[in-house]
């Protein structure tokens, strides 16, 4: 039996080495995908992001199927998903390692992890966030941190905004709670809990042999997750993230990985576990129906609305974002749409959340790629037809910056480029100058790009609220065909 007991201890050292290994590049991984300003890394990045749960399984396609693969993983073998891949849930186990080096006497005494049981109620999480609570998916929490933390780097404390301070207090938070109990957030994780249902009915598994178990508390201490029960001979498989921890510490081989017994799983117990989690549903679907909206409200409006006005004033949001709060309250800081954006004008490199920069290029007329990549729906995919009318900024002209007034020279670039001709040019003597119509200005950025005087003649800024425009405006009688600008069908200006 001692042979067996050390023969299974030293097996399971080497799987949790090479587990940890594994994760410990996952994490990094990530970190590079979050604060990489590449355009492959961004590409990379987006891949994966647009393949997370919700956004996934929302949109169907591949995608949705790689979320479904993991799920089926999880129905089978366990929610390796979270022990191997998460980055969010590796830095909390990486915090608790250090935290338990580094903590002394009472100190250490308080850290000791130990069982925990947490609320039923957590399985409303699920619901709630698929209502739209996305920025708190723990992919949303983590690359929020990183690159909050990435900005702070890059511009210091006092240039912050204060969505990137958010991002950090947020982060800061969850770390916190890791260092004092271990991967506590991931109690609470709607994507873990998911991945804990399925797993809970996984034939394999961490099994517990409770006959030769000596309840010497190894395991427990060694739980990350605390959800190993020594006293009571008791393993919480729903929120077991097969670390290996425990199996490696048992002295006696009472824990290790392979084929659930009915000894772990009893039909009564798993029957009222059921009935348990049916009337916890039937109580999450009336909560949701009845405090849905508000909580959207609150998380989104108050916070978002509020946090990120200041930090986003006068910035261009992507055709589809609707306004501050909205693209706030959804946007995981992936950048999908920054590496899908096919003139390079997305931008996200040195501040919080992606915005239009028109500094190499401006918004093309009938390209719509953005809202189609977009996984949390902080970017609406938007017809062609509405995007085209769409205004994302409003444009003003200083007509003494103009070249044809300060220089005498001809021009009319600016006229060449709108896609919906609210600009037009109009004798001025011998030459012509633009005559602005704002009412049909959609803040594609096109005239301030082209515009050859220093200082620019034009100005985009954002709108609060993006809205729609009445599209292009009518040709008047003296204008003839041959002289205006027709836009084209493939998402270009033509020249």
């Amino acid at each position: 039996m001692l042979v067996t007991a050390k023969a299974k201890r030293r097996r399971y050292r080497v799987l949790a080495w090479l587990r940890w290994v594994i994760a410990l590049s996952a994490l990094f991984l990530f970190i590079r995908f979050f604060t990489s300003s590449l355009l492959q890394w961004q590409g990379l990045r987006a891949d994966y992001m647009r393949a997370q749960f919700s956004g996934a399984l929302a949109r169907g396609g591949p995608l949705a199927a790689a979320v479904l693969g993991w799920l089926a993983i999880a129905v089978i073998f366990g929610r390796w998903y979270c022990g191997f891949v998460c980055p969010l849930g590796t830095a909390q186990e990486a915090v608790r390692k250090v935290s338990a080096l580094a903590a002394r006497g009472k100190l250490k005494k308080f850290l000791t992890p130990k069982f925990i049981s947490p609320w039923r109620q957590r399985y409303i999480i699920p619901i709630l966030a698929a209502l739209g609570l996305k920025a708190f998916e723990p992919m949303a929490i983590f690359g929020h941190g990183v690159r909050g933390f990435s900005a702070l780097a890059a511009e210091g404390l006092a240039a912050a905004a204060p969505l990137v301070l958010r991002g950090v207090a947020v982060f800061t938070a969850v770390s916190l709670f890791a260092a004092a109990r271990g991967r506590r957030f991931c109690d609470w994780c709607p994507v873990g809990i998911v991945f804990g249902l399925c797993s809970r009915v996984a034939p394999f598994g961490i099994r517990l042999n409770r006959d030769a178990c000596v309840a010497c508390g190894n395991c427990e201490r060694a739980c990350p997750m605390n959800c190993v029960d020594a006293k009571r001979g008791r393993l919480d498989r729903d929120r077991c993230v097969m670390c290996l921890n425990c199996a490696k510490t048992c002295v006696v081989g009472a824990l290790d990985y392979g084929l659930v017994s009915a000894v772990d799983v009893r039909r009564r117990t798993f029957l009222r576990k059921t009935g348990n989690l049916a009337n916890l549903a039937t109580y999450a679907a009336g909560l949701a129906y009845l405090s849905g909206r508000p909580l959207r409200r609150l998380g989104r409006s108050f916070l978002a609305d509020r946090l990120s006005a200041a930090a986003f004033i006068d910035r261009v949001l992507p055709p589809g974002a609707r306004n501050v709060g909205h693209f706030a309250g959804h946007c995981i800081s992936c950048l999908a749409c920054a590496a899908a954006c096919p003139v390079g004008i997305i931008q996200a490199s040195e501040r919080y959340l992606p915005y239009l920069d028109y500094t190499y290029g401006y918004c093309q007329y009938n390209c719509v790629e953005c809202g189609n990549v977009c996984p949390a729906g902080a970017i609406h995919s938007l017809p062609r037809e509405e995007k085209r009318r769409t205004r994302i900024a409003l444009s003003t002209f200083t007509r003494s910056n103009c070249v044809v007034i300060t220089r005498g020279e001809s021009c009319g670039a600016c006229a060449e480029v709108c896609p919906t001709r609210a600009l037009r040019m109009v004798p001025n003597g011998s030459l012509t100058v633009p005559e602005f119509d704002v009412k049909y200005c959609i803040g594609c950025g096109g005239c301030l790009n082209v515009c050859p005087a220093e200082p620019k003649a034009f100005v985009a800024r954002g709108v609060s609220s993006q809205t729609s425009t009445p599209g292009m405006r009518p040709t008047l009688p003296e204008e003839s065909a041959e002289t205006l600008f027709l836009p084209s069908t493939n998402g270009d200006f033509p020249f």
